[in-house]
C-alpha cells in the first residue's frame, strides 16, 4: 500500500484551508510564513510561535518542503550545484553562482527534464517527465537560503534558466514569482528575477501583461529560421518573424531591454556572416546579446565550442550594429553546472531519459 504524500507548508491554500477547518485565526498563516521563509526553520516542530497542539497537528498533516536536498557539489570557482529530490522521487538541479561583489544568483529549474529538446542542451537528453509545482520551484530557493544562512547570506537574484522551459509551466512559474517577490517571504525585487524562454510567443504576451517588471531573456541562438529550426525544434511552432514581432511589442509596451542568449557552437552558428545577420535582426531593438561559450558534453557528441578569437570577432561584429553584446563568464563547468549541462538521468528520471535517447538515435545531429 502506497503512503499518501503530505502537502507542504509552502502550499499556502492547503495550509489556509487546514487552519480554517481547525478553527484557527487567520494570523496563524502569517506566523507560519514568517517561520518558514524568514526564520528558515528546518522542522514544523521549530515553529515556536504556534501553540504546541497546533504544531503537532501540522506535523501530522504537512511536510515543511516538497523537496529534499540530496547533494551539494562545489566547483573550483565557488559555484554550487544542488541536487533535489521531489516527494515522488524525481530529481532536479539548481546552481548558485557567485559574482563579483558577492552578488548571489540562483539558477532554478521549472520542470523535470524539458520538452523543447534544444540540440545543444543536456537537459533535453533527459526527456520530459512533468512540470514542477509552485512549491517545488520556491522550495529550491528555500533550501539554498537555509545553507546561506550559515554565513549570513541570502539569495538576491533568481534566474529561471535551469531545467525546463518556464513559460510552458507558466501558471506555476508565475505563482512562484509572486512568492519570491512577496516582502513577507523572500522579498526579491522583480528587477532581480529573470525568466528565460526558448520563445513561447503566446506566453510572452501573458508575461508582459501579468508582470512587466521581471526581466525577460530569450534563447535565440540563431539569426534565421533555417538554422534555428535545426538546433531548436521549437522554431517550427514559433518562427522568428512571429517571435520578433512579439518581442518588439514587449519592449514597446514595457520599455524594458530583452536579453538574447546566443550559445557559440563551433562551425554551426559562429560565422562572421551570421554575426552580421544577428546584428541586422536586433538593430533598433531594446536588446542585449549574451554570447555563451558552449560547454562540453551538453548536446550532441560532435558539437564543439567556438574558439575564443571567433567569439571575440562575433562580438565585435554585433556591436558594430549598435547592439550591446557581452561574453558570458562560465560558472561551474567542472561540476557540470554550466549553461546547458544540467541533466539527471538516474532514478525515476531514467524512464524519460531512455525514451529520449531512443528518439535521438534515429535523429541526425546538426551539421
Amino acid at each position: 500500500m502506497q503512503t499518501a504524500v503530505k502537502p507542504s507548508l509552502l502550499e499556502a491554500e492547503a495550509v489556509r484551508a487546514f487552519l480554517t477547518a481547525a478553527g484557527e485565526k487567520p494570523y496563524r498563516l502569517s506566523q507560519i510564513d514568517q517561520a518558514v521563509y524568514r526564520d528558515l526553520v528546518l522542522e514544523v516542530d521549530e515553529i515556536t510561535t504556534l501553540p504546541t497542539a497546533l504544531r503537532e497537528d501540522l506535523a501530522r498533516h504537512f511536510v515543511l518542503s516538497p523537496m529534499t536536498l540530496k547533494k551539494d557539489a562545489l566547483s573550483s570557482d565557488g559555484t554550487n550545484k544542488f541536487l533535489f529530490e521531489t516527494t515522488d522521487e524525481y530529481l532536479v538541479e539548481s546552481v548558485l553562482m557567485r559574482h563579483k561583489g558577492d552578488r548571489l544568483t540562483l539558477c532554478i529549474s521549472s520542470q523535470v527534464g524539458c520538452p523543447v529538446k534544444c540540440s545543444f542542451c543536456a537537459t533535453g537528453t533527459m526527456g520530459y517527465s512533468r512540470n514542477l509545482t509552485t512549491a517545488e520551484i520556491v522550495g529550491q530557493v528555500l533550501h539554498v537560503n537555509r545553507k546561506l544562512a550559515l554565513t549570513g547570506e541570502r539569495v538576491r537574484n533568481i534566474v529561471f534558466m535551469g531545467m525546463g522551459e518556464p513559460l510552458i509551466n507558466y501558471d506555476h512559474v508565475m505563482d512562484a514569482v509572486a512568492i519570491l517577490k512577496d516582502q513577507k517571504k523572500f522579498g526579491i525585487g522583480a528587477r532581480h528575477i529573470t525568466i528565460s524562454t526558448s520563445g513561447i510567443v503566446p506566453r510572452i504576451k501573458d508575461l508582459m501583461e501579468r508582470d512587466p517588471q521581471v526581466n525577460l531573456a530569450v534563447s535565440l541562438h540563431a539569426p534565421n529560421d533555417a538554422l534555428r529550426t535545426k538546433i531548436m525544434p521549437i522554431n517550427n511552432a514559433y518562427p522568428l518573424a512571429s517571435l520578433m514581432d512579439m518581442l518588439k511589442l514587449y519592449t514597446d509596451t514595457t520599455n524594458k531591454r530583452i536579453f538574447y542568449e546566443y550559445i557559440m557552437l563551433g562551425g554551426v552558428n559562429d560565422s562572421p556572416l551570421l554575426a552580421h545577420e544577428l546584428g541586422t535582426l536586433l538593430r533598433g531593438h531594446l536588446a542585449h546579446v549574451n554570447l555563451i561559450p558552449y560547454n562540453p558534453g551538453a548536446g550532441w557528441p560532435d558539437m564543439k565550442a567556438s574558439s575564443r578569437n571567433r567569439i571575440m570577432e562575433f562580438q565585435r561584429i554585433v556591436q558594430g550594429y549598435d547592439v550591446p553584446c557581452t561574453i558570458r563568464y562560465t560558472f561551474g563547468q567542472d561540476i557540470d553546472a554550466a549553461c546547458g549541462q544540467l541533466a539527471v538521468k538516474e532514478g525515476k528520471n531514467a524512464v524519460a531519459a531512455e525514451k529520449q535517447q531512443k528518439f535521438q538515435r534515429v535523429q541526425k545531429p546538426v551539421s
